[in-house]
């Protein structure tokens, strides 16, 4: 039985060494570094024995990651998860170690990961911020290493450390919070790593940098206007802070006549951004262009460079009574690194709120406001808009009261009529409170392609009506005339042209041989309500009626006169037309316009033909007349015997060949016509005719 127990206690040794694992180092996973020679190592647990016989665990360490390791220290306590290493050398830079487990005497573990202490450095960067950098603990990070790092900081005299940052994912880290009001302080810093296990944490030396209060960084002096209303014109100063913590305030310097920077103001305070100077700053925007930069300073006395120098924009206003208009003038704005996009014009009238005027272009340093009111007082100005649209830069106010001739509202030429074959009477009609010296009259002679001058009209204040009579060969029988006037002011210069032309009408004629007479006409321009109707006047002898002979609507220029029913009477006959005004619903005038006066010569007219046949064509034998007397009218016939064949007083009857019903033979025979003429005067007419078969 014992024989059995011992072999089979034999075999479970055999067991054992056939299928036992060998053991692995121990995970390493933070490194502390305690200080200039002492650091601890921790790893979350020990490793499994596998059936082994733990011997120790054995730490190796090298100054390089590639360098010799050696055996610095063994542990040979099992269950041991962390390691205190002292007396190690003094190194600038990080330390690398791992471990290997010993076991079942004389087996070797594999080597764990090797791990690196954080090597911390800080050096102040040129923008006054510290400037930490380290390295991590393993490249990738181990599984369970947290994925931010902790920065502390310790300033001097301050016993201890304050995080200032749990959130750093990079091995870099930029402090711009630091500030200290005593100048060249020592300061602290360390990096922490937690871990996801375990209660070690990796962290960095400890490392220390002089804090120099570098000179502060300059603000960015954005804009430099004027503000308050005249004659208490400021100068408002407005700037980004300066990206420094510490600094105190902020010194304007503007630069005197002789073109040196003078310290005019102290802000206090970093966070101003904006300072308002007064006379008692030696500011006057209201007289000159001022120039001004500003400069930072800290606690520690220095000042930062100062921002570029900013220009005033000074305005000045001139008045040119003559031309009326106000011109301005201003210096460019400087100061924007992207200069100036446009410069606005503002203008207010007595007071009135400002209002855009225009806007010009970066260039533009000159504006002429026209026209203007008389007697308004006018304050202007100038606005400066850098390219981005948001900064802007004012002027200083300046006034102008437009002491100015006023110009007319109007001046309109009322008719233009014919009163004689020479004669063209006008009327104008004129701003009474416009300041005009006088109006020249022009007129054209081709139907308004060009104007000569024809004649001075002085103004005349008391009377709206001016009137002119046309005569500078002047032939209104032979063509239209096209009028229009120009206004001069006090300072000789022509201001204002009239609000129309006028245009006379010309009337011509023709005498047709079926007694009717036609006349034509043009129209008359320009009326305000144009023309209504036009009415045609007839006269005989020279003698007009006052009652029109037509009424012809506006659109049709001729009229044909039928005189036939004026039989009775030779002579001349004249006609003239006159244009009606519409409706002006501008100034509710209702004028009227006369042409030219033209005659036709209707003369008597006597004809008697030498022959006719009664079986042909002329069947009748008469006059051919018009415009005969049928008082005392009396047509005789003749043989060559002087025997009457045939009488009649009626001057429409014609003898038709016959004698006492019985056709007369051919032959020549004598005629004899008397009758009265228009002066009551008894005239004879004698002839033969020869009668045809």
């Amino acid at each position: 039985m014992k024989k059995i127990f011992l072999l089979l206690f034999l075999f479970g040794l055999l067991q054992n060494d056939c299928f036992a694992q060998p053991m692995s180092a121990p995970a390493v996973n933070t490194i502390r570094i305690i200080d200039d020679t002492s650091i601890e190592l921790c790893w979350g647990a020990a490793p499994s024995l596998n059936g082994n016989t733990f011997n120790e665990y054995q730490v190796y360490y090298s100054n390089t990651v590639a360098g010799t390791y050696s055996l610095i220290q063994t542990i040979n306590v099992h269950l041991t998860t962390s390691v205190t290493i002292t007396g190690l050398p003094v190194v600038n830079g990080s330390r690398f170690f791992y471990l290997v487990t010993r076991f079942n005497t004389n087996q070797l573990s594999t080597n764990s990961d090797t791990i690196r202490s954080i090597s911390l450095n800080v050096i102040q960067g040129a923008n006054g911020h510290m400037e930490l950098t380290w390295n991590p603990i393993h490249t990738p990070a181990f599984p369970t290493t947290e994925g931010t790092y902790r920065i502390y900081r310790r300033i001097l005299p301050a016993p201890g450390y304050t995080q200032i940052s749990n959130s750093v994912t990079t091995t870099s880290f930029s402090d711009s919070t630091i500030w200290h009001p005593v100048c060249n302080e020592t300061i602290f810093y360390r990096i922490e790593l937690g871990d996801l296990i375990g209660a070690c944490i990796s962290m960095s030396n400890e490392k220390e940098s002089i804090f120099a209060n570098s000179i502060p960084d300059p603000p960015t002096l954005n804009a430099v206007t004027v503000t308050n209303l005249p004659p208490l014109q400021d100068v408002t100063l407005a700037w980004d802070i300066s990206p420094s913590l510490d600094v105190q305030g902020y010194y304007i310097y503007q630069l005197n006549a002789s073109g040196s920077p003078i310290q005019v103001a102290d802000i206090p305070g970093r966070l101003s951004i904006t300072a308002t100077l007064t006379s008692l700053n030696g500011s006057f925007p209201n007289l000159q262009s001022e120039v001004y930069r500003i400069a930072a300073y800290d606690s520690c006395g220095n000042t930062s460079s100062p921002s570029l120098f900013h220009h005033t924009i000074f305005v000045q206003s001139e008045l040119d009574a003559c031309n009326g208009i106000i011109e301005l003038n201003w210096n460019k704005y400087t100061g924007w690194p992207l200069g100036v996009a446009a410069y606005e014009i503002y203008v207010s009238q007595n007071g009135s709120p400002f209002a855009l005027l225009s806007t010009v272009g970066p260039n533009d340093s000159t504006f002429q406001h026209f026209p203007l009111i008389q007697s308004t007082l006018y304050t202007y100005k100038i606005k400066a808009i850098d390219p981005t649209g948001f900064l802007f830069s004012a002027s200083n106010f300046t006034e102008m009261i437009a002491d100015v001739p006023i110009r007319p509202a109007f001046l309109y030429l009322k008719y233009a009529t014919v009163t004689d074959n020479r004669t063209v009477d006008l009327m104008l009609y004129h701003d009474v409170t416009a300041d005009i010296s006088q109006y020249i009259l022009y007129r054209s002679d081709n139907s308004g392609d060009t104007f000569d001058s024809i004649a001075t009209i002085a103004f005349n204040p008391l009377t709206n009506y001016l009137t002119y009579s046309d005569t500078t060969k002047c032939l209104t029988y032979k063509k239209s005339y096209v009028y229009r006037a120009v206004a001069i002011d006090l300072c000789g210069q022509q201001v204002y042209n009239s609000n129309n032309v006028a245009k006379t009408i010309f009337l011509k004629a023709n005498t047709e041989l079926d007694m009717e007479n036609t006349i034509s006409w043009s129209d008359y321009e320009n009326w305000y309500g144009e023309v209504r109707s036009y009415k045609v006047f007839r006269g005989f002898q020279g003698v007009f009626s006052d009652l029109p002979a037509a009424t012809i609507p506006f659109g049709e220029n001729t009229f044909t006169d039928d005189i036939a029913n004026r039989i009775s009477k030779d002579g001349e006959y004249c006609y003239y037309v006159q244009a009606y005004q519409g409706l002006d619903t501008l100034n509710f005038f209702a004028d009227s316009s006369r042409s030219n006066k033209i005659c036709i010569k209707q003369l008597k007219t006597f004809y008697m033909p030498n022959a006719f046949q009664p079986d042909g064509i002329n069947k009748l034998f008469k006059p051919a007349s018009t415009f005969l007397n049928a008082n005392n009218y009396r047509f005789q016939i003749f043989n060559k015997w002087g025997e009457r064949v045939f009488e009649t007083i009626e001057p429409t009857t014609g003898w038709d060949g016959t004698i006492n019903g019985r056709e007369a033979r051919m032959d020549v025979y004598v005629y004899r016509i008397t009758f009265q003429n228009e002066s009551f005067e008894t005239q004879e007419v004698r002839g033969t005719v020869t009668l045809l078969r």
